[in-house]
């Protein structure tokens, strides 16, 4: 008993003096937050990470069988849920495919062909996602969520239209309320977005490749959308059961609209464009 009062002690203790500052250890709220000095957590381009194998140029000739090879491998990724698009080498439908996007990171994809005992076919130009280097929820911010709402396979492409909202976190679970809503729905994250929580006590989300602090929960935030959630995928159902039959609203990878205005200070005077009809 004397040790966990010790334990809960020094744990209140670290998140500082600050009445504002969240002082829970377990299951954690975080409805409204001040907005960090955002100019000393944008990385300029050289403190940031150094780039991964992205794309993977074609070293040899299409063989006379190139159709046939490229559609095994098309197959072969959709099984694996890591197809994100490829390219034909003509304008014919029956043309043969000469290069893929795959929701993979090289590395991820030369184990998985190794495993499989495979060669990649050295004819097809190969793109592949960046490394996420950090977790979905950090060490310090473990046990503040009931569970993480983010998918758990790469984004690839999306829409663009900009969306806004308040994201927020309420007794371990993930809100996001918008302009044209008056009732909160829980919100549903990419995979390259994850839960942190500062020097100052307040949990954030993070850019799961870079380490960047892109918002504190309870701010205002905006995102690049619409983005489908499937209501019958598994992990959504999880998300209900912990946190109650809502709504579930895809907020993508959001970035604090403060945190915006810094990076682009033209734009406090321009009025954010409406989220785009549905």
């Amino acid at each position: 008993m004397r040790q966990s009062a010790l334990v809960a002690a020094i744990l209140l203790a670290s998140c500082g003096a600050t009445g504002s500052v969240p002082q829970s250890a377990g299951l954690a709220t975080q409805e409204v937050a001040p907005a960090p000095d955002y100019t000393s957590l944008i990385l300029p381009p050289e403190q940031l990470p150094a780039s991964d194998e992205i794309e993977r140029p074609p070293t040899a000739s299409p063989p006379p069988d190139a159709k046939a090879i490229g559609d095994l491998w098309l197959a072969r990724l959709e099984r694996h849920h890591a197809l994100m698009g490829s390219g034909l080498a003509g304008k014919a439908e029956d043309d043969p495919v000469s290069s893929i996007d795959t929701l993979l990171t090289a590395r991820a994809f030369d184990a998985w062909v190794a495993q499989n005992g495979w060669q990649a076919p050295r004819h097809i130009a190969w793109r592949f996602q960046q490394e996420l280097r950090h977790p979905e929820i950090a060490p310090e911010a473990v046990g503040a969520v009931r569970v993480w709402p983010a998918s758990t396979v790469r984004t690839g492409w999306q829409l663009e239209a900009a969306f806004t909202g308040r994201i927020t976190l309420r007794d371990g679970c993930v809100y996001v309320t918008q302009p044209d809503s008056a009732e909160p729905a829980l919100a549903w994250f990419h995979a390259e977005t994850g839960l942190g929580r500062d020097d100052h006590g307040y949990y954030t989300l993070v850019n799961r490749g870079s380490g960047e602090t892109m918002a504190r929960l309870g701010e205002e935030m905006q995102w690049a959308g619409p983005n489908h959630v499937d209501p019958a995928a598994p992990a959504v159902a999880a998300l209900r059961a912990a946190c109650g039959d809502h709504p579930v609203v895809g907020v993508g990878n959001p970035e604090a609209l403060e945190r915006i205005y810094v990076r682009y200070p033209h734009l406090r005077s321009v009025n954010i464009p409406p989220p785009s009809p549905q």
